[in-house]
């Protein structure tokens, strides 16, 4: 499992980047995290990773899914902290995401059934005065 130390926001946002460029279109981010740990950070890296602006990102914990446009696609950004998993499959999800289309989900819990064969997990905590990222990779030729 990889693992990184990040000191800052920036950061966080360069860890976003970079995962953003392994993930392939149609590929699934599941993030976890307490509140404030850096989940909304991260993904504004990703967004920015994707070519898109990362200014746009703003957390969905209110209004529950954003979607912002980005190189050959689009970034569906949604959070389930209030509507628990399931809460995915009442927005018609399944039925907006392309298959150029990437998601980040917060607060995605163990079970899901994710649109995509392509789904990877990071976890962001608390470390000291920065926070500790862990993630996981499918075991995918897309994903090395």
């Amino acid at each position: 499992m990889p693992e990184r130390f990040l000191a800052d926001e920036e950061a966080t946002e360069g860890l976003g980047e970079a995962l953003a460029r392994l993930t392939p279109p149609g590929g699934t981010w599941l993030l976890e995290g307490e509140l404030g740990a850096g989940k909304t950070t991260w993904t504004r890296g990703f967004l920015r990773g994707l070519g898109g602006d990362p200014e746009e990102v703003a957390s969905p914990t209110y209004a529950i899914l954003h979607h912002y446009d980005c190189s050959g696609g689009r970034l569906f950004h949604l959070d389930l902290f209030r509507t628990g998993p399931e809460g995915a499959w009442s927005l018609g999800l399944e039925d907006s995401l392309g298959s150029e289309d990437r998601l980040v989900v917060e607060w995605a819990g163990e079970d899901g059934p994710w649109p995509t064969g392509w789904v990877a997990r990071l976890t962001l905590r608390a470390r000291e005065a920065g926070r500790q990222a862990d993630w996981t990779l499918p075991d995918e030729p897309a994903a090395r």
